[in-house]
């Protein structure tokens, strides 16, 4: 075990930490929400429900996103991504690959 003598942190230390925290996990699931839209294939069921599947992305839980489409699990490990060259299968992958490094620059500029 070791011993920190002397050592005293501030008072609100925890409450500042995690609410930098929470601030952080804010800032990233509302840049991950915004991108995932450009990456979402678009549902063409007849045109009815065009563009909802992009647009269904929430987030459940602080770091738990989730699409509220009942077709979106499907399309996420199948889809062959005709609307856009952007949009296909596997859409959290491949929107992280292009943009991981600009989310933690954002998170580090906060």
């Amino acid at each position: 075990m070791i011993e920190f003598k002397g050592l005293s942190l501030a008072p609100d230390f925890t409450s500042r930490s995690e609410k930098n925290i929470r601030q952080a996990q804010n800032y990233i699931d509302n840049e991950v929400v915004r991108r995932l839209e450009d990456y979402t294939p678009i549902a063409m069921e007849r045109f009815k429900n065009r563009g909802k599947m992009s647009k269904s992305h929430k987030v459940q839980t602080p770091g738990v996103i989730i699409n509220t489409e009942p077709k979106a699990r499907r399309e996420y490990y199948i889809n062959k991504g005709f609307s856009g060259k952007l949009r296909g299968k596997l859409w959290l992958e491949r929107m992280k690959a292009d943009h991981k490094e600009d989310i933690l620059k954002g998170v580090k500029g906060k």
